[in-house]
């Protein structure tokens, strides 16, 4: 027999211990609650004090936030900045619904801090980010957590319509012109600024600008209710509060769930207004004075049949659209923006015989070389199309989600198979999903051929402009049917048309 020598094992390498991080979240700071500030500092601290696998680096804690944004909770946003940084390894929270209620950012984040090496868990719902399979079941525990928030959102708005409705609600935000009362809650006036109010409404009336008003009182020096220097929006706002006659109207903007804040109410939800809620400064008389003098004092804007451009013109520095205003000497286009208090936009105001001059020379050059500049394109989108007939890494990159959709379906069935998601919970995630690979197949069948739409729209494109003969109607018809949108900075048009083609004018 051979001799044999042994090698020992070589000594076992220590790995570095796991550098973990607590995050919690409070709603409110009462101390008998569950998951008080307090209480979830004192668990994590000593669930980790003692451990040899795992050091403790902290507890970052947002306390009073609402879970719904990520983007006020800077403590949260501390803890993704320092996983960015590389200081932890692992993060741990007591529920999903602690760490976000919105399923679309839990994902988000939790899909980034993975590729950055980070896991997550959940204790209440016994869910870890290491288990690749874990991932369906944080969808379906953000939904319920969403879902959660929603209905507390529509419980809240319940009770406050409620109040509205019944008188008992109080004012939120103080007018300028009064003070709240500390022991009904109720506006009471302030004379100083009562007055002010006063000699705003009078001055308006008797033909003095708000523009000037405002100079007028910023040359007094005399506080605005902003905190910053007087202007022109600051007064229309002013003459168009009720308040200053005693009554109140409730809930002139709405909010949507997880959507935009204080949007104007145009009749998408009820109005309560209340007679006599308070003590008028001024009377009914002179605010539908100053209302009559307001509406005959605003600028005309194109009616919607007249101007074809309307909301097509957008700012190129801001994104807010352009709006037409009529003038005696020269109409012209302005930017939304432009009397913004926080940030005005400075983009200048493009006139409308500037814009109607770009876009003629457009539409001519077009007439005249349209067969070489957009010919040349479908040439180009032709050869495009013949590439993608052999597969591109875009075709397997929707290869690759077609399979991890079907493979979704077949986890939720599991997870409805065991009784841990609902009937109605399971059917309205696979029909999401469903709708989801109905789309991306729709998608796939038109790969090869997508720019089959796009060749057919130049060519459209390039009759269209063979039969321009420069009348209104067929700029009319151009802009309606075949302009996508245009914006505008400092001297530069941009048009873009509707296949995705743009072209450049100097103004």
């Amino acid at each position: 027999m051979n001799n044999m020598i042994v090698v020992p094992a070589a000594a076992k390498v220590q790995r570095g211990l796991t550098r973990v991080a607590a995050y919690c979240r409070v709603s409110t700071s009462q101390e008998n609650q569950e998951h008080s500030y307090e209480a979830q500092v004192r668990y994590f601290t000593n669930l980790y004090r003692s451990s040899s696998t795992e050091t403790f680096v902290g507890i970052y804690a947002d306390e009073g936030i609402s879970g719904t944004s990520l983007d006020k909770r800077t403590e949260f946003q501390r803890m993704i900045n320092d996983c960015r940084a590389g200081k932890i390894d692992r993060i741990v929270t007591k529920s999903v619904s602690r760490f976000a209620r919105n399923t679309k950012d839990c994902l988000e984040t939790l899909r980034e801090l993975k590729a950055l090496g980070v896991t997550v868990a959940f204790e209440k719902e016994n869910i870890d980010t290491s288990r690749l399979s874990d991932e369906m079941m944080i969808t379906v525990m953000g939904g319920l957590a969403q879902e959660e928030s929603h209905s507390i959102s529509r419980n809240v708005r319940w009770s406050i319509q409620r109040k509205m409705a019944n008188g008992t609600f109080r004012h939120a935000r103080v007018p300028y012109g009064y003070a709240k009362d500390d022991e009904t809650g109720n506006l009471i006036v302030d004379p100083e600024q009562a007055e002010i109010i006063r000699r705003i409404f009078n001055m308006y009336v008797n033909g003095t600008g708000a523009h000037k008003i405002a100079l007028t009182l910023n040359d007094e020096k005399i506080p605005s209710p902003t905190g910053i220097a007087w202007n022109k929006k600051t007064i229309l706002k002013i003459l168009d509060n009720e308040k200053y006659t005693g009554d109140t109207m409730w809930q002139k903007t709405y909010s949507e769930f997880m959507g935009e804040k204080f949007k104007p109410n145009h009749g998408q939800a009820a109005k309560y207004y209340i007679e006599g809620s308070h003590e008028a400064i001024i009377s009914k008389e002179l605010f539908e004075m100053a209302a009559k003098v307001k509406k005959k004092a605003a600028p005309k804007s194109f009616e919607k049949n007249n101007t074809p451009f309307r909301k097509k013109l957008i700012c190129r520095k801001c994104g807010h659209t352009y709006t037409f205003i009529s003038s005696k000497r020269r109409n012209y286009w302005q930017c939304n923006c432009r009397s913004a208090i926080d940030k005005p936009c400075d983009n200048r105001v493009l006139y409308n015989d500037e814009l109607e001059s770009a876009f003629t020379a457009l539409c001519d050059k077009l007439h005249v070389h349209g067969t070489v500049i957009l010919g040349k394109c479908a040439e180009q989108l032709a050869e495009l199309q013949r590439l993608e007939q052999f597969g591109t890494a875009e075709g397997v990159k929707r290869m690759k989600e077609l399979s991890d959709l079907k493979d979704q379906k077949q986890r939720f069935r599991g997870l409805y198979d065991k009784h841990f998601i609902s009937e109605e919970k399971y059917q309205q995630q696979i029909g999401e999903i469903d709708l989801k690979i109905e789309r991306l197949s729709r998608e796939m069948s038109r790969l090869s051929g997508a720019n089959d739409g796009i060749s057919g729209e130049i060519n459209t494109l390039l009759e269209m402009f063979e039969d321009y003969e420069g009348s209104d109607d067929d700029k009319k018809e151009i802009i309606e049917s075949a302009l996508e949108k245009i914006t505008f900075v400092d001297e530069t048009l941009t048009f873009r048309l509707q296949c995705g083609l743009e072209f450049t004018e100097v103004v």
